[in-house]
């Protein structure tokens, strides 16, 4: 893990567009809106499913991998363009055998794909169209940052958190919160931020989710734009400021939530944890 002293975190929240093209401008917007008045980002966050779901694409496997480069190139761009590292949201994948799974790539910011994570715990929807769950939780090097990706309901999982949380320095969760009905968004909104508020505290690391902003992306389907990002030390070892908070989240609409953390609070106060007896 990392000694840097502090990490700053962002999760995008987008509203996914028909094209891929005007998706990555609606994320072009909101990057260069947070640069411009901060500079020394450590990630920067998209949501899960980002350029659009299995039902959106509709595709065969050769047009699907056209359009994967397609993102990813623009990606990279964006990446070492301004030179900051990106978790690409998620996109449909297909392997060889015709399998498709719920891919993330990590791009670094010199342009390059660092690797990708495979959704390991596929939600009702995905089973239902027999989305393939992935095996394996790597980590990767952003910088001088240690990371993980999970993948929005993989973070209700312990086994996963208890193998990964202790080797990084963050976890970056892209999601896709959904609801049945347009009047349980907040509701929804209120569930997700709260179990990433809990895991951060439980496992004493910060956590970035980039959610989708509010829309009914099928009838009767509603995403909550839950985007938030949880600093588990606060309130540990450092004074109270104006707007300090431990979970920080933005409205539903498209938009930015940025967070800078300092890692050694999260150091002290997993000390802390294991001295009082809440970890071993």
């Amino acid at each position: 893990m990392s000694q840097k002293e502090k990490i700053t975190l962002v999760a995008l929240q987008i509203e996914p567009q028909p094209k891929p093209d005007d998706t990555i401008l609606q994320t072009q917007r909101l990057l260069e809106s947070c640069l411009s008045h901060q500079h020394d980002i450590s990630c920067f966050v998209l949501p899960e499913y980002a350029f659009g779901t299995f039902r959106e694409w509709a595709i065969n496997k050769r047009e699907s991998d056209l359009i994967t480069i397609q993102i990813q190139d623009a990606i990279k761009d964006l990446a070492k363009q301004y030179q900051v590292p990106f978790i690409a949201g998620t996109v449909p994948h297909q392997n060889e055998e015709g399998h498709w799974r719920n891919r993330s790539f990590i791009i670094s910011a010199k342009g390059k794909v660092l690797g990708s994570y495979d959704k390991q715990h596929p939600f009702r929807a995905e089973k239902q169209l027999d989305l393939k769950p992935g095996t394996q939780t790597p980590t990767f090097q952003l910088k001088n940052l240690k990371m993980a990706v999970l993948i929005c309901s993989d973070l209700w999982y312990h086994d996963i958190l208890e193998q990964v949380a202790p080797q990084v320095d963050f976890i970056a969760v892209p999601t896709m919160t959904t609801v049945l009905d347009e009047n349980y968004i907040q509701y929804g909104r209120w569930a997700w931020q709260s179990l990433i508020a809990v895991r951060a505290k439980e496992y004493t690391i910060p956590i970035v989710s980039a959610d989708q902003a509010v829309r009914e992306y099928a009838p009767g389907v509603f995403t909550c734009g839950a985007s938030c990002i949880a600093d588990p030390s606060y309130r540990f070892t450092r004074k109270e400021g104006p707007g300090t908070q431990s979970l920080k989240s933005t409205d539903e609409t498209v938009n930015v939530v940025i967070s800078t953390i300092s890692l050694k609070a999260v150091r002290d106060y997993a000390a802390y944890r294991r001295e009082v007896g809440l970890s071993g």
